[in-house]
Parts: C-alpha cells; sequence; structure tokens
C-alpha cells in the first residue's frame, strides 16, 4: 500500500522518499536525540557562523540543548544567531518537537561549556583545533565509541526508530576532515551554518591539518576511529 502524506504535513525535496520513510515509521514509536560537542576548530575566525562571535560558537550546542528542553537559554544571553542575525535552526525542531509530541533526550558528546538540563553522558571532551594535527586522543575517541554503541542498544530495545541530530560549530569542517582522510569523499562536498559556505578556507584548513597529522586523502580507510 502507497502511503500518502497527510494534509498537515509539507515535504521539500524528494517526495517518493518522504512517502518511503513515513511509511516504515508511521504510527511506530520514536524519540528525537540531539547530541552536543564542540571543537575548537569554530574558534578559527571564518570557519563557522554557528555563533555570532568565533568565540561565542562554543555555546551554540549547549544553548541549543537548553532551549529544545526548556524553551529558553540559561548558559548565555539570548539564544545563538549567527553574524547576520538569524537565529538557531533550533527554534525550528523545537517547534516540531512540540507539534510531534515525540520524546527527545540531549547527549553531551563533548561539549566546553556544560548545559543546566540533563544530559546523557558518553565520555566525550571537547576537541582541540583540527589544525594541530591532533584534535582528540585514540583512548578518548574509543571510549566514546564504546559509549555510543552502549547508549545505542538501549534506545533500539525501547524505540522502534531513532531521530538523529547535533548541534556543534565547525562540525562541518571536521566531517570534512574525517571524510577525506578516510576517503570518502575526495572534495569539499560538505555544507555551512552560512549561506555562503567559506568552500575554499574550509579546504586549505582541512589539508593543512591533514597535513600536520601526517594523513594523506584515503589514509585511513580502514581505521575510521583513527580518522576521527
Amino acid at each position: 500500500m502507497t502511503f500518502e502524506i497527510p494534509p498537515s504535513l509539507g515535504v521539500n525535496g524528494d517526495t517518493k522518499r518522504a512517502e518511503d520513510i513515513l511509511t516504515r515509521i508511521w504510527g511506530k514509536r520514536g524519540v528525537f536525540t540531539c547530541t552536543i560537542g564542540n571543537t575548537l576548530t569554530s574558534t578559527i575566525p571564518g570557519i563557522s557562523e554557528a555563533g555570532d562571535t568565533p568565540e561565542l560558537t562554543l555555546f551554540t550546542g549547549p544553548a541549543d540543548a537548553e532551549f529544545l528542553v526548556m524553551g529558553k537559554v540559561t548558559c548565555m544571553k539570548g539564544i545563538p544567531i549567527n553574524p547576520g542575525n538569524i537565529p538557531t535552526p533550533a527554534t525550528l525542531t523545537k517547534a516540531a518537537l512540540n507539534l510531534s509530541g515525540m520524546p527527545f533526550l540531549m547527549i553531551n558528546g563533548g561539549s566546553k561549556v556544560i548545559p543546566n538540563i540533563p544530559c546523557i553522558e558518553v565520555g566525550g571532551k571537547a576537541g582541540e583545533k583540527i589544525t594541530t594535527g591532533h584534535a582528540m586522543s585514540a583512548e578518548q575517541v574509543k571510549k566514546s565509541f564504546e559509549y555510543g554503541k552502549i547508549l545505542g542498544e538501549q534506545l533500539a530495545s525501547t524505540y522502534d526508530f531513532v531521530v538523529l541530530s547535533e548541534s556543534c560549530a565547525g562540525g562541518t569542517t571536521t566531517a570534512l576532515a574525517v571524510l577525506l582522510a578516510m576517503g570518502t569523499v575526495r572534495e569539499n562536498l560538505v555544507s555551512s551554518s552560512s549561506p555562503k559556505n567559506p568552500k575554499q578556507f574550509k579546504w586549505d584548513t582541512v589539508m593543512s591539518s591533514l597535513d600536520a597529522a601526517g594523513i594523506g586523502i584515503g589514509d585511513l580507510a580502514d581505521d575510521p576511529l583513527r580518522a576521527v
């Protein structure tokens, strides 16, 4: 049977794919998760606009989490905005959660600023700038990975599906570095918090970071945790 999208729902993009997803989850029990974290890469001027200033990008994740849970922010003044005064997309997420009635969980994947709400801890710490060539230790990555597996198993035993989201300023730049190290991509295909994606600046930053780490494109295809 073909799933018919209710009039109350709108689809922006691939309608067929949306129908396929909704067919599999409609009427089932789901949970929304938002994992917050920090990479000091976001404080490099020009890399991220997920905050009014490079320094304020460190507050974006925890502020988003507070807003989703409480409807207000206490770890900083006001909700996160970008340099163009555009508010955080968490405002849309909050509205969607309110309309859906879906339960939600906040996960601290490694935030430098601790939000004033209950969070599930997965043993993470904020990452250093990737330009150092050593953003995180292997031990830290492995610990967070194993904790994440445990959490995933617990959620899978309780819910039929899980909606994954994240709030981590500088995340697309670090993601590009990981994807290149694994050879998953060989060009800059990541998006940005800015409508004017600084693609060349991101590329140059990532390539210098890989050089600092002594890693070439595709060198870690069989070692994803080391790439992280």
